[in-house]
């Protein structure tokens, strides 16, 4: 499947926005009707395993449990991989570059789903960008809500 890529533009520092974007226990907060719980599995220093239950209330009307594995490459780069789950394989990368007014967050995804979940592909990528831009947005309105 063809990568996904993306940007957002952001008045924070891309460190801040890392900060949050790592909480990941906190997400249920953003979206509390589609994600009933995050986990932390295991960390170590900069790498995180995390159990993910979603639950899809659209098309599929149905629970997803996933794993993943998020390795902070430096203080602006977050690496996740779905380790397990319809999605396993997929690799989402975050990248926060500072600008002159805050930071561009750039998204990058190769996305890979089992062969149940195929079909759904055009609308599991719709998903994804309007779920990670939602995040960035949310995080935002955290950070300025925090202050």
């Amino acid at each position: 499947m063809k990568n996904l890529q993306f940007s957002i533009n952001v008045p924070m520092k891309p460190e801040k926005i890392m900060k949050f974007i790592t909480d990941f226990e906190y997400y249920k907060n953003y979206f509390p009707s589609q994600i009933k719980e995050v986990r932390i599995l295991d960390k170590r220093n900069d790498e995180i395993i995390t159990e993910e239950r979603i639950i899809f209330s659209t098309l599929i009307k149905k629970e997803i449990v996933q794993k993943s594995q998020h390795k902070l490459i430096s203080n602006k780069e977050l690496r996740t991989e779905i380790i397990d789950g319809p999605a396993k394989n997929t690799i989402i990368n975050i990248i926060c570059a500072e600008k002159e007014m805050g930071s561009e967050v750039k998204f990058n995804i190769n996305m890979k789903l089992s062969l149940k979940a195929k079909f759904l592909s055009p609308f599991i990528k719709k998903l994804y960008k309007r779920y990670l831009t939602a995040i960035i947005y949310k995080i935002t309105l955290r950070e300025t809500n925090d202050n």
